[in-house]
């Protein structure tokens, strides 16, 4: 392990994001969306293995199938296979068990003693400050597809990952050289006198002509192809129109409720006032004296002194105006520290000091509404029109099925449709992908329009507005553009040509007259740029009109006032630049910032150490034929659940 600290700074967060997706399925997210039932897949055994430690198929499953529910809705099934997400699932199965074996390695173990008290402390498994019972508990897990064994294991991952990381990290420290390093890049700033010359505005600056943009055509033709277009004739059954047909009962509604009847509960609230001392960027000595005013507030407040005057004299936050006054807020609304405060507060209770990243709060609970179910009675009417929109879709699916074999033996879509008092619809010429804005989403019937053949009529199809059933009307082939065709395409083609043409021009200018000693005004006059002062940046800051401008950051902070830089050119935009101010940082301020700088870079600098020494475990492990993984079964199961 000579070379590992070589190579740090390559580790792959992502192999930590998935890491700690797969210990926080456990300890965290599966209270907040209970699993529906478990259906394992039919493989059985281990995927996986890691130094003798089998990764068993029921815990991939597991860990990927609540991984998928909580991206559904984000992210495709399409765009989960693309990014192979199941890889890093499993990835992170592996990172466990090669953290499992480096701690065993190096005799650290988690005893019951420990896992049972971090599970104590969980607030999901405590009610009056006490534990909830072995039989709700195993109630909680069961309903989130956990077995107390599975879920236990987990606790004691995550714990032997924390005294591994301690023990690793314990000797890594943050010198005064990377502090006043930290320190510079944060507090040195600059100010720079610039112009841009961006190539997509200089199109309205030229001039094509008919020759100009026949040549350009004839150059690329091979850019210019028509795609083979389609029309269809479709029947339409619109759920909207037959919504006026479904009729429903109470036990309709009732039987909906039933089933989503966690959709209907309303959470826990709170409304609260707050009084806020900044500390962020204060030093250790600041932050103190901050605490003892702090304190001081906080005995005037619970003396009864009037908290919103207290507040509109004292809190540095931005709702001071109104005596601290945060109305209402819910779980997950505000930072964990914070809502842990509040929430365990009862009604006109007023917290001690509480820490978080923005500061001190003092907090003083208004009102709280506690977690309560909404009745069916007053939901009735909220749930009919989801009901009776759903009974549309099913009648427009039957509909459909009955349409599509009717047209079987009569190919007649008008005389079939009337039957159905349907509707006939006809597409224009399309090409694959073209959307029918009538139809919201129709991909299915899109991809079934380019596989049939014309004339052919099709099965019922979903659309994102009811069923479709079509028939083919006219394909038109693929072949290559005309000019004609082309030309709408090529215009702006060839704008754009002589545009970036016209900035590269414009950027030899100004390279030119920079090296030979004129000035940016100069340079700007020539080039028809409009000279602009930057506010303070700071390393790796960015120009509104540019973008990111971190690589110019070693020249940027080394030359003198006045001075011109190298233009940088990116994406078609050029900026040119001089330095105008710098803001040197004041030793005296840096010395006194310097231990606070460390003890907020120490925990990263370990993190870094942690991930790339538990990356170089690894790949000694799989140099050594210790982790084998079978990537047939790991796949089969990924699509058995996206």
């Amino acid at each position: 392990m000579l070379d590992f600290m070589r190579r740090q700074r390559s580790a792959l967060k992502w192999v930590w994001v998935i890491l700690i997706i797969v210990f926080s399925v456990s300890l965290i997210t599966l209270y907040m969306n209970p699993g529906s039932d478990f259906a394992g897949t039919s493989i059985t055994g281990d995927i996986a293995s890691v130094d003798g430690e089998g990764i068993s198929a029921r815990e991939f499953e597991l860990a990927y199938r609540n991984y998928v529910e909580r991206m559904r809705g984000q992210v495709t099934p399409e765009m989960m296979r693309a990014f192979r997400f199941e890889k890093q699932i499993l990835d992170g199965l592996v990172m466990r068990r090669v953290i499992t074996a480096e701690a065993k390695r190096l005799g650290l173990d988690v005893s019951p003693a420990e896992v049972e008290q971090k599970i104590l402390e969980n607030p999901v498994f405590r009610e009056n400050g006490a534990f909830i019972g072995a039989e709700r508990y195993k109630a909680i897990l069961a309903n989130a597809n956990f077995t107390v064994q599975d879920f236990e294991s987990n606790v004691a991952g995550e714990l032997l990952t924390e005294k591994l990381r301690s023990f690793v990290t314990a000797g890594v420290q943050v010198s005064d050289k990377e502090a006043e390093e930290e320190y510079k890049r944060r507090n040195e700033k600059v100010k720079l006198d610039y112009f841009v010359i961006d190539s997509a505005k200089l199109q309205d600056k030229v001039t094509i002509s008919e020759k100009d943009e026949r040549d350009y055509y004839e150059k690329n033709k091979a850019k210019y192809n028509i795609p083979e277009k389609r029309k269809a004739k479709y029947i339409f059954f619109e759920a909207l129109r037959l919504r006026s047909q479904v009729k429903l009962t109470d036990d309709d509604l009732r039987q909906y409720y039933d089933q989503h009847r966690d959709e209907y509960t309303l959470p826990a609230r709170v409304s609260a006032q707050h009084i806020l001392f900044k500390t962020q960027g204060k030093t250790p000595e600041e932050v103190e004296k901050i605490k003892e005013k702090a304190r001081g507030v906080l005995d005037r407040a619970k003396k009864s002194e009037d908290f919103a005057a207290l507040a509109k004299q004292f809190s540095e936050d931005s709702t001071a105006a109104t005596g601290g006054d945060l109305g209402d807020f819910g779980p997950g609304q505000m930072v964990p520290e914070f809502e842990r405060a509040a929430f365990s507060l009862g009604v006109g209770a007023i917290s001690d000091l509480v820490q978080t990243q923005f500061g001190i709060h003092i907090i003083k609970v208004n009102l709280k509404q506690e977690q309560r179910e909404r009745p069916f009675e007053e939901m009735k009417e909220a749930v009919r029109p989801i009901v009776e929109t759903r009974k549309a879709e099913q009648l427009a699916n039957d509909l459909s099925q009955q349409a599509a074999v009717d047209l079987v033996t009569n190919k007649d879509l008008d005389a079939v449709a009337k039957k159905y008092n349907a509707q006939v619809k006809e597409t224009p010429l399309i090409e694959p992908g073209q959307q029918i804005p009538e139809l919201g989403n129709a991909a299915e019937l899109d991809r079934k329009m380019f596989t049939l053949n014309k004339g052919e009529i099709g099965t019922a199809i979903q659309v994102d507005r009811g069923y479709v059933v079509p028939q083919i009307m006219d394909v038109v082939a693929a072949h290559p553009a005309s000019f004609e065709e082309a030309r709408s395409k090529v215009t702006p083609d060839v704008k754009t040509e002589k545009a970036n043409q016209l900035a590269a021009e414009k950027t030899k200018q100004i390279e030119e007259l920079l090296k030979g000693g004129k000035d940016l005004a100069t340079a700007a006059k020539t080039a028809g740029g409009e000279i602009k002062t930057s506010e303070l940046l700071t390393r790796g800051s960015a120009i509104p009109e540019f973008g990111a401008i971190g690589e110019l950051d070693k020249e940027i902070f080394s030359m003198p006032p006045g001075k011109s830089g190298t233009p940088l050119t990116v994406a078609g935009k050029t900026i040119a630049y001089a330095l105008k101010e710098r803001q040197d940082i004041k030793q005296e301020e840096m010395k006194k910032s310097l231990d606070m700088i460390r003890t907020e870079l120490l925990p990263q600098r370990r993190e870094q150490y942690f991930t790339a020494y538990i990356q170089e475990v690894r790949k000694q492990m799989q140099e050594n034929n210790k982790i084998d993984v079978n990537d047939a079964a790991v796949e089969q199961i990924a699509q058995t659940i996206s």
